[in-house]
């Protein structure tokens, strides 16, 4: 896929939620393409882009700003975008990784340690702490109750096969994130650092993440900065004994070259960790090999593969608000 090609599709994906980013990603031009070419691949996700655009100063309501900003400021774009980590770590994704967490927990006898790769502010970093509503067809069934305030409160349409609640609290005694530019929610402006990756329009969405950055505060994480795959063994070295291992991926490896990509699936088996994910349809081989052929990745509502230990259990649209369920993880 060009980057034209991936800036339409963005666009029609888009367009119902930000119409404003989709205008933005309709701008592309000859001399756009030509500047995101300069950035590593991994750097030209246009949610990446759209948040260091506005670092930059242009305005997402102006449909021209991000072509003027690549005339004008292209040296400084460039730059900006080689090295940025820009992701929110939308909480919302949460919706088809909360039952995955609740069928681990059913299986281990010991709490869970947490090592949630590519963690930004660990938004995702609490699946403990939400309060899970599945609504399948017309009924709605509680899938996770939060022991704790602050929490979140999520509401996820479901369909396929659904798993059924456990009883089992989901009990995570340790927290690590790792990140090459990890966000302390403490510290000053944090927070508006963070809804640069937000479309304008999404206020919805930046309140329920203001919900989960309360959630995150109560419970802080041991931060590393440093990458996968490399610092990956770090980060679950800093877990403490007694607990069971689980990394999480969330809309993370995207951003990490297909060769590197593989050296962490491998590390991760290595290792003897569990492994929950929910990342871009077919661009984990092993994970893509364990979905039903009827399974189209150009489809929206299949964007995004929710996988348990490298094995595809759910499709999703990109923000996990609705999942088709493939198997229980139950069983």
């Amino acid at each position: 896929m060009t980057t034209l090609d991936r800036y339409t599709a963005y666009a029609d994906r888009i367009e119902a939620v930000s119409p404003t980013y989709a205008a933005w990603a309709r701008s592309l031009d000859d001399v756009l393409v030509g500047l995101l070419d300069e950035v590593p691949e991994s750097q030209r996700q246009p949610e990446l882009v759209f948040a260091v655009a506005r670092r930059l100063g242009a305005d997402p309501t102006d449909p021209g700003a991000l072509r003027a900003l690549g005339l004008e400021a292209r040296p400084a774009l460039v730059a900006a975008l080689t090295s940025a980590t820009v992701q929110a770590n939308d909480p919302r994704r949460l919706g088809p990784v909360v039952p995955l967490f609740a069928a681990l927990a059913v299986r281990v006898d010991r709490p869970l340690g947490l090592v949630d790769a590519g963690a930004a502010a660990g938004l995702c970093s609490i699946p403990d702490r939400v309060t899970l509503d599945y609504r399948v067809g017309t009924d709605t069934a509680r899938m996770h109750t939060a022991p704790s305030e602050p929490s979140v409160r999520l509401v996820t349409e479901a369909s396929g096969a659904v798993p059924a609640p456990t009883p089992t609290p989901i009990r995570i005694a340790a927290r690590v994130t790792l990140d090459p530019n990890p966000i302390d929610l403490a510290a000053p402006h944090a927070f508006d650092r963070l809804v640069e990756a937000v479309p304008p329009e999404a206020t919805d969405r930046t309140a329920l993440m203001r919900e989960a950055a309360r959630a995150a505060l109560a419970v802080p994480p041991v931060r590393i900065r440093g990458t996968l795959p490399g610092d990956l063994d770090r980060a679950l070295d800093a877990l403490p004994d007694g607990v069971e291992p689980v990394v999480l991926t969330t809309g993370t490896l995207v951003y990490v070259p297909g060769a590197d990509r593989q050296r962490f699936v491998d590390r991760v088996r290595d290792r003897g960790v569990h492994w929950i994910a929910l990342e871009r349809t077919g661009i984990l081989t092993g994970v893509a090999a364990t979905l039903p052929e009827a399974v189209d990745p150009a489809d929206p509502d299949a964007f995004a593969t929710a996988s348990l230990d490298g094995t595809a259990m759910a499709v999703s649209d990109p923000f996990g608000v609705r999942v088709r369920w493939l198997r229980d993880p139950n069983l």
